[in-house]
């Protein structure tokens, strides 16, 4: 049976439902029509309704004040929100049974004894009971008071219910059953908000969290707790558990696993998880360590001291800790340590009593008598007059000690200070002590005032004092002792790289590492976490020698580890200045006060006063003092956990007015502006504002250039377009010219940048070619045949002959239609298609064409794109019919042409050309200098083609000089553009030459074969085939074979061809490889041929190379004789 509400299943015997919190309705068997469970009569056609069976309520126990204080404020200023929850069921086992044999009035006590019992476990850990059903409740742990270990709560609440209830069971109040409970948890997504104001049902949880939470709760054996993947993966270490299922869930089209708890792992510190989960490095703080180890040294020579350790969440306090420790684990130390905990902020002395307990060796379960002797023995080894000491310690401990009982509540707090006081200074007589108190922003008032005394009373003692808080937590201390602050600052990138690759068992992709350091920002726990989650998850592949994203990097989330401990940290900042946070964190990063207040409008929240909160607590930080309304998101994580705290209809109705709002004060033609419009307008409800937005974004990105920033929003607006015309019909003229504009730019912006993916390069041109015929574009029609033909000719090798059919047919439209500057365009195409073909003569009559007529039109006086290109196009046609020479003059002149004209573009395909001459003709000093200017240009306007071209030369003339070079940023910019679609360049023989030069043979092999199978033309295929035949010969004697047909192959396509370079290139691998087998004759004779074309051709590098295997040649004959 569904929920008449919400349509989630509902469970049987259950009175409410587990989703939405909806009383549980029937169906009337006569007309269909939901009916309440207590309904005698149907209300739409009066069949009699059978009565539904009694159910024994009790009422629920009262909410403790402190926690109800904490509800309160808490409560969200909005209706409603999303919130990474956990979520508990817990039901009474067998209750029907018991009904039937219980008389009504015993069954009800039974109930309210459950009930209070299961209520004060959870109340105990700050969660909240906001549904019942009969028997069976539902908690919320995270919501709506946000916690930093929710999941923890929850299963500690469980096993506190679990063992209550065994004790219990002990009691003649049970009346000799044996009361157990099924418990299921699960930690998610969920929609929270308030319905009413009665603390235990102003709350309630909707969404599939809650729903897994209850089959959870239904699939668990009696007396057992059953927690989710997703709980099991934030308390692994902190729990035991035993893997269970798979089990069927309703509304899940796979089977759910799940683990069942056993009970909590002895190891209860942080830093004790982490060294049984394995540390990462200890990095960037060996400063901070420093300053400690000689605070230490300072302590020793009785000369007290303060440390405290001053950080955000993740940012490493505990392990500077830790590491000190280790520093001087060979000193005798006497250690006094607690550790502040949220739980325990409202229990006078806990941290005090949690290090003495620490400190006299008293585990849980020692009896008061054995506590009291731990304790007595200890004072008695330090003190002659123990007695003086041992009652007010006793009692601090909670142990009743008759010495210490008449003592009043005020002098004991003072008794107990001067005890503990005493303790440490007759410690210090015997050894240097350190007390160690960790998340002092924790603490609770009397604790805190304790140690404010034993600060300001601190001076001529070897004892050294070490605490660590969060920034916004300021101490108020006078001290006599040397007070010293250590502040962590967020680790640069090296540092993080680090840890990411402890995690990852290697290096990554340097575009994911970027990524992961630029969401991290300095935080080695979310560096630690985000990486976690992607090994875990499976987003990581390791190869060979390798390790690569499995999915798009946009589709990686906040870990819930991280999203936890800012949802908390965000909660805490009270509800106004949590609204100004996710309204701000709406109009981005960076946001001005002015635009925040007029969003706010009307909401009656003093924005100036929260964002001043806002700033004390370290959210957001004013840009500079020439712009004070200026603010930006002190971390990115932060304004996105905000964002996302947000519903869904919401963040649409802010953005179409903050879209609105920017509107108003945009001047139509910044590109920076155009694109924030669109960012707003596409998150909001308004689809056709959206795509206009989007295309003039695009159009602009375009021209600036960014070429990545618009093919995203061509993307965009292709999505948008498509959808809208398909529901309006598909006859709206507007949209059809949209999709048509959006559909081209994916097409000719994947195929002159990059990526090109096949399947997306089929689907743009399916879709916009149709449309143009209908509305009779031709130069637009003329232009999907051509860019639609150069990606097939890119992406499938066995596409080439069809792709070049279309870029002709794509000529052969525009000149029907004397689209004259169109088919000199597109010729350009025409011509690298030639090139890539091998038909060097062709090739260079129909680009050297093209410049000459775009020169005639005036193109040159104007700097066009389309002339700046044409050149690039010569250049490369130069280039690749081996007169290198006039390539590199071209090139030279364009590169002048292009900086004075400030294009871009050009710019980084000259430099690109420039570098390959110099290359060639062994300047390895130039070719560096002007391939780092090609790949600077190249990644900032993110064309994909440049910096795989410019990163190849850049490597291999690094590795000419000697120059140690980090190879990797290179061939990762390759490896990248390859994976997102892109084909080895023509120069792709400098990537694969380089890669075996750095030892490199498995990447290169692994390059070399993706590429085979991507682009074809007989001069790519023969220069690819060579390269493959030297990647063979160096796997070595069993790949020789291979290596000799791949060898055999492209000698006879150059030959085939006349592409001189190329059969140089395949002679020398030929003549090494006969080398290697001890054929010196041939090896001679590929060597000869192969000079007198380097010679001819003026190859300095190659002949170089061919005069080295000569002469090598020549001295193995020498010796021979």
């Amino acid at each position: 049976m569904q929920c008449v509400v919400c349509n989630a299943e509902l469970l049987e015997g259950k009175r409410f439902c587990v989703a939405c919190g909806a009383e549980a309705a029937a169906r009337c068997p006569q007309c269909g029509a939901a009916v309440q469970l207590t309904f005698r009569f149907c209300p739409d056609c009066g069949t009699r309704l059978a009565p539904a069976e009694p159910a024994a309520a009790a009422p629920p126990p009262k909410v403790p004040e402190e926690l109800a204080q904490k509800l309160r404020a808490a409560s969200p200023p909005t209706l409603e929100e999303r919130k990474l929850v956990t979520v508990l069921f817990c039901d009474l086992v067998g209750s029907t049974a018991l009904a039937e044999r219980m008389d009504p009035e015993e069954y009800r006590d039974l109930l309210e004894q459950y009930m209070a019992l299961a209520f004060r476990e959870i109340y105990a850990v700050e969660g909240i009971v906001n549904t019942l059903a009969g028997d069976g409740l539902m908690a919320l742990f995270g919501a709506p008071i946000a916690h930093e270990d929710a999941p923890h709560r929850a299963v500690r609440a469980a096993l506190a219910i679990r063992d209550a209830l065994a004790a219990f069971n002990a009691t003649p109040a049970a009346r000799g059953l044996e009361l157990q409970v099924r418990i299921g948890i699960h930690t998610g997504p969920v929609i929270v908000g308030t319905v009413g104001n009665d603390l235990k049902m102003d709350y309630t949880a909707i969404g599939d969290t809650t729903n897994l939470a209850a089959r959870l709760q239904a699939a668990a054996r009696p007396g057992t707790i059953l927690v989710s993947h997703a709980t099991q993966r934030l308390i692994r270490d902190a729990f035991v558990a035993e893997l269970t299922g798979p089990f069927e869930v309703k509304g899940k089209r796979e089977p759910v696993v799940a683990y069942e708890i056993r009970g909590a792992t002895a190891v209860t510190s942080p830093m004790a998880l982490a060294e049984a989960r394995g540390m990462t490095p200890f990095v960037g703080r060996g400063a901070e360590l420093t300053q400690l180890t000689s605070s230490f040294e300072r302590a020793r020579e009785a000369l007290a001291q303060v440390v405290a350790i001053v950080g955000d969440a993740g940012s490493g306090k505990s392990r500077l800790i830790y590491e000190f420790k280790q520093r001087v684990a060979n000193e005798s130390i006497a250690y006094f340590e607690a550790r502040c905990s949220a739980l325990s902020q409202n229990i006078p002395f806990a941290p005090m009593i949690d290090m003495l307990r620490q400190h006299f060796g008293i585990v849980s379960g020692d009896p008061p008598r054995e506590t009291c002797h731990k304790v007595y023995a200890a004072v008695a080894a330090l003190d002659d007059a123990p007695e003086t000491l041992h009652p007010h310690l006793c009692r601090l401990l909670g142990i009743h000690d008759d010495a210490a009982a008449n003592v009043p509540p005020e002098e004991h707090r003072q008794m107990a200070f001067e005890a503990v006081a005493k303790l440490v200074g007759l410690t210090s007589q015997r050894r240097p002590v350190v007390m160690i108190l960790e998340d002092l922003h924790w603490m609770d008032d009397a604790s805190r005032q304790m140690i404010a005394l034993a600060v300001a009373k601190m001076h001529s003692a070897p004892v050294m004092l070490v605490v660590s808080h969060r920034p916004e937590y300021q101490p108020a201390w006078r001290s006599s002792a040397a007070l010293t602050h250590l502040n962590l600052r967020p680790l640069p990138d090296e540092d993080v790289s680090a840890i990411v690759r402890s995690v990852a068992g290697g290096r990554l992709p340097t575009a994911l590492e970027e990524r992961i350091r630029a969401t991290a920002e300095g935080n080695p726990f979310f560096a630690e976490e985000i990486t976690r989650t992607l090994v875990e998850n499976g987003y990581l592949l390791r190869g060979d020698d390798h390790i690569r994203l499995t999915r798009p990097a946009d589709d990686i989330g906040i870990p819930d580890t991280v999203q936890e401990l800012i949802g908390a940290r965000l909660d805490r900042l009270g509800p106004e200045a949590k609204r100004v946070a996710q309204v701000a964190a709406v109009l981005g990063r960076q946001f001005r006060s002015t635009q925040l207040a007029e969003i706010l409008a009307g909401e009656r929240v003093d924005v100036a006063r929260e964002l001043e909160r806002l700033e004390r607590r370290g959210i957001v930080h004013r840009k500079n003092v020439l712009a004070p309304d200026e603010y930006r998101f002190g971390e990115s994580l932060v304004q996105e956990v905000a964002y996302e705290a947000l519903l869904l209809r919401e963040r649409r109705q802010l953005h179409e007015r903050i879209g609105t709002l920017l509107e108003r004060e945009s001047d139509g033609r910044d590109p920076a502006r155009l694109a924030l419009l669109a960012h707003h307008f596409a998150r909001g409800d308004d689809r056709r504002k959206a795509i206009t937005a989007l295309l003039q974004a695009a159009h602009a990105a375009e021209t600036l250039p960014s070429y990545s920033d618009a093919i995203a929003f061509y993307r965009q607006a292709w999505e948008l377009a498509d959808a809208t015309f398909t529901e309006s019909g598909g006859t709206d003229d507007e949209l059809k010219r949209a999709l048509v504009d959006a559909t081209l730019g994916v097409l000719r912006i994947s195929v002159l940048y990059g990526p090109t993916h096949h399947d997306e390069a089929e689907r743009a041109a399916e879709r916009g070619r149709p449309l143009a015929a209908e509305i009779g574009n031709i130069d637009t029609l003329a232009s999907f045949h051509t860019f639609h033909g150069l990606a097939l000719m890119g992406c499938e090798r066995e596409h080439f002959a069809r792709g070049l059919a279309l870029v002709e047919e794509g000529l052969a439209i525009a000149q029907r239609a004397h689209l004259d500057l169109a088919a000199t365009s597109i010729s350009r195409g025409l011509a690298w298609s030639y090139l890539l073909d091998g038909q060097f003569e062709l090739a260079r009559r129909t680009i050297d064409w093209v410049v000459q007529d775009l020169e005639v039109r005036g193109q040159r006086a104007l700097q066009s794109d389309v002339y700046f290109g044409a050149r690039w196009v010569r250049e490369g046609v130069l280039y690749g019919c081996d007169d290198i020479p006039a390539a590199e003059e071209s090139a030279r002149e364009t590169w002048e042409m292009a900086r004075k004209g400030g294009n871009r573009t050009a710019q980084a395909g000259a430099a690109a050309t420039i570098a390959q001459a110099c290359f060639e003709h062994t300047d390895y000093g130039e070719a560096v200098r002007w391939a780092d200017r090609s790949l600077e240009i190249s990644q900032a306007i993110g064309s994909l083609a440049g910096i795989r071209i410019s990163a190849a030369v850049a490597l291999a003339a690094r590795l000419e000089v000697g120059e140690l070079v980090d190879s990797a940023m290179y061939v990762d910019a390759i490896e990248d553009g390859l994976a997102q679609g892109g084909n080895l360049p023509l120069n792709g023989r400098l990537v694969l030459e380089a890669l075996l030069a750095v030892g490199e043979v498995t990447r290169a092999k692994r390059i070399a074969d993706i590429a085979n199978g991507r682009g074809g033309g007989r001069l790519r295929e023969a220069t690819l085939t060579s390269s493959l035949g030297d990647i063979l010969f160096r796997l070595g004697p069993a790949h020789w074979v291979e290596a000799e047909r791949s060898y055999t192959h492209a000698l006879g396509l150059a030959q085939a061809i006349g592409s001189r370079s190329t059969e140089v290139a395949t002679l020398l691998g030929l003549a090494e490889l006969a080398t290697a087998r001890g054929d010196r004759e041939t090896a001679r004779r590929h060597v000869a041929v192969a000079l007198g074309y380097c010679r001819e051709l003026g190859l300095t590098r190659v002949r170089r190379r061919a005069e080295r295997l000569a002469a090598d040649a020549a001295e193995d004959a020498k010796q021979l004789a």
